[in-house]
């Protein structure tokens, strides 16, 4: 039985990461999902996040993670995603504005709300990330909801 997983992380650009993880953690729709080796086979719909690999040598390297899908089966972790971006290549004052300008956005319909709902995620899911880079640490949704905004 193997003690590792083979992960690889495609964007419609190219392969954005590829190699080995003693587990990996990546945001779903509606939470996160977390793989281990032996996992059961898999299928699912990511949302916007922070993907963490935990690579074998214990350090973990984090991404910013746009939607798509994941699939899990024989130790080999599939992501198919829309967009990936290291953490260390995102900015808390770029995020931050990405939110303010989101949270700014009229909408009054409900294709207009939900282009906001997605593009507010986005924001956050960006933050969150940012804020390894920044080495501030992990951020929780109440710590970015309580970030300035200019």
């Amino acid at each position: 039985m193997s003690n590792t997983l083979t992960v690889s992380v495609v964007t419609p650009e190219g392969a954005a990461y590829e190699g080995e993880a003693a587990h990996v953690v990546a945001p779903a729709f509606d939470g996160e999902m977390a793989f281990y080796p032996q996992h059961a086979p898999l299928v699912g719909v990511l949302g916007y996040g922070e993907l963490r690999v935990t690579r074998t040598d214990g350090e973990t390297e984090y991404f910013y993670l746009a939607g798509g899908v994941v699939q899990v089966a024989d130790n080999e972790v599939s992501i198919l995603a829309e967009a990936v971006t290291p953490a260390s290549e995102l900015s808390m004052a770029g995020a931050e504005r990405a939110l303010a300008a989101a949270l700014a956005t009229p909408a009054t319909g409900a294709l207009e709300m939900d282009a906001r709902d997605k593009a507010t995620a986005d924001a956050r899911a960006r933050l969150a990330a940012a804020g390894r880079a920044d080495d501030r640490g992990h951020l929780t949704p109440d710590e970015i909801l309580d970030l300035p905004v200019e």
